[in-house]
C-alpha cells in the first residue's frame, strides 16, 4: 500500500521534495485506512490528537449546531489537510466520509515537532493551510453576500478547479457524489432552493448537474455569472 511519504512525494502537497529531503520522520511511513461511506471519522468537541490527510475519496467538514442543524464548512478532496490546529483543545467541526475514503491519520504532536525541527516541511504545511483558509474565506463570502445562483455557480466552480489540479476533472465534467440536502448544507440554502437553483442553471445552459455528474456548459458565462476567480485556490 502507498505510505503517507509515495503520496506526499507524487501530489502537490508534497513538491518536488525527495524522501532524503522529507527526513526520516516515522509518520511518513503510515498508510491509508479506509472508511465506508458515511462513516464519521472524527466528531466536533473530540480531542484533536490525530490531523488527516485525504488519498482518496470525498468527505464534507461540517459543524454541528445546538438545533440539529449543521453549516458544512468543506468538501475535503485529494490532498488535503484536515483538523490542523495550532491549540491543544476540542475540535471545531466533524469530518465524515460521503463515499469510501482513503484517509492518513498522523498524530498532531510528531508533526508540529517535524515542523519544527525542518522547516522545508512547514512550508509545505503551512501553503496548504493558507489555501484551505482562502476556501473557507470564499465559503463564508458566498453563504454571506452572493445570490443563490452565484454562490452555487461558484461552489460547482470551485470544486472543477480543486478537482482538475488532482487529474478528477477533464474538460469541465466530473463526478460529484453530494446529495442536494448537502448542497444545501453547503450553500445556506434549502434543499427545495438547492434543486430550483439547479434548474435554472441548467435551462440557461450554464451548468448540468444530475445523477452524481456535473458538465460545465458553458465556462465562461458561468464563471461571469458566479465573479469566479480561482486565484485563491493557487
Amino acid at each position: 500500500m502507498q505510505t503517507l511519504l509515495e503520496f506526499m512525494c507524487s501530489h502537490p502537497i508534497g513538491g518536488t521534495l525527495s524522501k532524503d529531503e522529507w527526513g526520516n520522520n516515522d509518520f511518513l511511513g503510515v498508510t491509508a485506512k479506509t472508511y465506508k461511506p458515511h462513516s464519521v471519522i472524527c466528531r466536533q468537541e473530540d480531542d484533536n490528537g490525530e490531523i488527516f490527510i485525504v488519498k482518496s475519496g470525498w468527505a464534507i467538514l461540517y459543524h454541528a449546531l445546538p438545533d440539529g442543524e449543521r453549516q458544512i464548512i468543506d468538501t475535503p478532496l485529494k490532498g488535503d489537510v484536515v483538523g490542523y490546529r495550532g491549540l491543544d483543545g476540542p475540535r471545531l467541526a466533524s469530518l465524515a466520509s460521503i463515499t469510501e475514503l482513503a484517509v492518513y491519520e498522523i498524530s498532531s504532536k510528531e508533526l508540529v515537532e517535524a515542523i519544527l525541527s525542518d522547516g522545508r516541511i512547514g512550508k509545505k504545511i503551512a501553503s496548504s493551510l493558507a489555501r484551505l483558509n482562502a476556501i473557507l474565506a470564499e465559503h463564508l463570502i458566498n453563504t454571506g453576500r452572493r445570490n443563490a445562483m452565484r454562490r452555487t455557480a461558484h461552489f460547482l466552480l470551485e470544486l472543477e478547479e480543486r478537482l482538475s489540479m488532482v487529474e478528477l476533472s477533464v474538460d469541465g465534467r466530473y463526478e460529484c457524489p453530494l446529495a442536494q440536502h448537502e448542497l444545501a448544507d453547503i450553500l445556506g440554502m434549502t434543499t427545495v432552493h438547492v434543486n430550483r437553483t439547479l434548474r435554472e442553471l441548467r435551462k440557461a445552459d450554464l451548468v448540468s448537474f444530475k445523477s452524481g455528474h456535473v458538465e460545465v456548459i458553458n465556462r465562461k458565462k458561468l464563471v461571469e455569472t458566479a465573479g469566479f476567480d480561482s486565484e485563491y485556490l493557487r
